[in-house]
């Protein structure tokens, strides 16, 4: 079979089954997943070991949102950033798109997910 091409992901979740349930689909892929629940643990995360991708979700807990925390990343480091948002946040896509091209809206599917980090990778997309 053809290989799939594994990420180094951090995902950035603070709902923690969402997370698991995350992070068990995309090792099912091959991904290693590391789950953080605020900002300032993204900011940790990346400055100790970077990702090859964030997948944000804009409403973490904390002081700090997803949107804020990916700035700072950006700031210092062109890491490709999927957010990931729920209805509610809708008001927060424009600011997203400044920051990355890439997002998914919940409640999302994996096949999403894969694809969102196939693109801002620029990977093949594993076949479903």
């Amino acid at each position: 079979g053809s290989e799939i091409e594994m990420a180094k992901i951090l995902l950035a979740e603070d709902e923690a089954l969402t997370a698991l349930a995350l992070q068990e689909l995309l090792a099912d892929y091959g991904h290693q997943v590391e789950i953080v629940s605020t900002g300032a643990k993204v900011l940790a995360a990346v400055a100790a070991d970077p990702p090859e991708v964030i997948l944000m979700d804009i409403g973490l807990a904390g002081p700090m949102n997803g949107l804020e925390a990916a700035r700072q990343v950006r700031a210092s480091n062109p890491i490709p950033i999927v957010f990931m948002t729920g209805y509610a946040d809708k008001k927060y896509m424009d600011e997203a798109a400044l920051l990355s091209k890439v997002y998914v809206t919940k409640p999302m599917g994996i096949e999403d997910v894969v694809k969102a980090i196939a693109d801002v990778l620029s990977l093949p997309v594993p076949p479903a």
